[in-house]
């Protein structure tokens, strides 16, 4: 009997933890359709204010969100919304480093 008690708890605990699991899921698509939604609109306040509402900085949308196969910025090119993209340009460009490494020693 307390078996079958046990199997029922966990089985109803685990349905819970899915649930809330696939809410999450849910709520971050929505949140990435809307930024995509909003760098195609061209609305730049709007994109702010998204990036806000869900805790993601501008340079971790830049480097991260893919709208249509394409990164944020190269999207925002795309849809021709040249407010937004001038907006995430400086982004873009500071994700890259470049490292050159010379010998110091004298050639003999």
């Amino acid at each position: 009997m307390k078996v079958m008690l046990w199997c029922t708890v966990a089985t109803l605990c685990c349905g819970q933890l899915q649930a809330g699991s696939f809410e999450y899921k849910a709520f971050a698509e929505q949140a990435l359709v809307k930024i995509c939604s909003e760098t195609q609109q061209d609305d730049r306040y709007g994109l702010k204010k998204t990036l806000k509402e869900n805790r993601i900085k501008v340079q971790t949308a830049v480097d991260k969100v893919v709208c249509n196969g394409m990164p944020l910025a190269a999207f925002a090119r795309y849809e021709q919304a040249h407010k937004v993209a001038q907006m995430l340009a400086p982004y873009e460009k500071r994700g890259k480093g470049h490292v050159d490494i010379r010998d110091i020693s004298p050639a003999n």
